[in-house]
């Protein structure tokens, strides 16, 4: 093998460099030298031993799983009741209430001008009192006939002739006495007042309007409940029953809790949604017409599940890393589903038992050689990346 003397003075060497020829010798010297160094330095003995990445692991367990159907609907009174005139013809004079005050049950929103009923009741009093007078004579003179017809002093047909009187003035008394119940009820129609406890929702009564029979003044929202009208996809409809609690949201209120007071039995044909009836707590905020959002809360179900910290993504791909035999860990991927607290539900890709990385996951490779430190209280040494072992 060719050699650099020890003795070439730094003088000779420039003396060699001067020659082309020589420059291309002094290379292959040196690139000789130089592989010499390096295979010296990696021989067997004195390799590094490669350490491993130390994880904590935890099993995949089946759990019962909370389950929630996220859903949105509009806000709609419970019970909105129409309020409207019985009688026609009249103006308003009064109107008590407006829109958003609490009312109660016979409580008088309105009253419409009374004054020509209240005259014609006068009148109706009036005639009641003729009739009920001329009642009396006739059943007086009947009397008397009744009387005398034994003795033979008046005739049968006189007789008759004063029952009929007295039977006449009968009925003219009951004909004045209806003509003066239907006043005293025209007479209340004119107080419109609420048919039950609620608030106004709306009013369109003003002073001064002439009133038709059956129009509309006011709408009561029945006993101040509201609800929310959840549209459900029809195959979920089956996991709803009355009574589940519901988590309802709308802007700048609070989330409210609600339950579900009925399910309607139909679905849309075109949209396929149905129904769900959610009775929201008075004084909650809502108002009808708001567009509002809802966690239903569906019956729990068993749901295999991981911590969340052990997810780890790779090429877009969620996934776990599974001990294997050895030493080593595998990337396998997953389906994940919905979340509980800490734990992600597993659709698919792992069984229960098997043991994946937790702490540590996330600076792992497929195929990393791991110390796997099983602490129950799942703290682990301080995580240090090293090589990764053979693949």
């Amino acid at each position: 093998m060719l050699s650099i003397a020890p003795d070439v003075t730094l003088k000779g060497l420039m003396r060699l460099l001067r020659h082309p020829l020589r420059i291309g010798l002094l290379t292959t010297l040196l690139g000789t030298a130089l592989i010499a160094a390096c295979g010296d330095a990696a021989s067997p003995g004195d390799a590094a031993v490669k350490s491993a990445m130390t994880v904590t692991t935890v099993a995949a367990k089946t759990k019962p799983m909370p389950r929630a159907i996220a859903v949105m609907g509009t806000v709609v009174a419970w019970e909105e009741m129409p309020v409207g005139a019985e009688v026609g013809g009249l103006a308003i004079t009064e109107v008590l209430v407006d829109e958003g005050a609490e009312v109660k049950r016979g409580q008088v929103l309105a009253r419409l001008n009374d004054s020509v009923l209240r005259a014609q009741l006068a009148q109706q009093e009036a005639n009641i009192v003729a009739a009920r007078a001329t009642l009396t004579e006739a059943q007086a003179n009947l009397k008397r006939a009744e009387e005398l017809l034994p003795k033979g002093h008046i005739s049968g047909q006189t007789a008759d002739a004063r029952r009929a009187a007295a039977g006449t003035a009968q009925a003219q008394l009951t004909v004045a006495q209806a003509s003066r119940d239907e006043t005293l009820a025209r007479l209340a129609q004119t107080r419109i007042t609420s048919p039950d406890d609620g608030y106004i929702s709306a009013r369109s009564a003003v002073i001064g309007q002439i009133v038709n029979s059956g129009d509309q003044l006011f709408r009561v929202v029945r006993d101040s409940r509201l609800e929310l009208d959840a549209e459900i996809p029809e195959t979920m409809l089956a996991t709803l029953t009355p009574g589940l609690t519901v988590q309802v949201t709308a802007d700048g209120l609070p989330t409210a809790a609600a339950t579900i007071r009925a399910v309607a039995p139909s679905v849309d044909t075109k949209s396929r949604l149905g129904l769900a009836h959610i009775a929201l707590p008075v004084g909650a905020g809502f108002r009808p017409g708001m567009f509002a959002q809802a966690s239903i809360a569906v019956r729990d179900s068993a749901a295999l599940m991981v911590p969340a910290s052990a997810i780890v993504y790779r090429e877009g791909a969620a996934g776990v890393f599974v001990t294997a035999k050895g030493d080593t860990v595998r990337f396998r991927k997953v389906e994940t589903g919905d979340r509980s607290g800490d734990n992600v539900e597993i659709r698919s890709g792992l069984a229960a038992g098997d043991e994946i990385a937790l702490k540590g996951a996330g600076f792992l490779e497929d195929g990393d050689r791991v110390t796997v430190a099983r602490d129950p209280e799942g703290n682990a040494p301080p995580l240090a990346k090293t090589e990764p072992g053979p693949k």
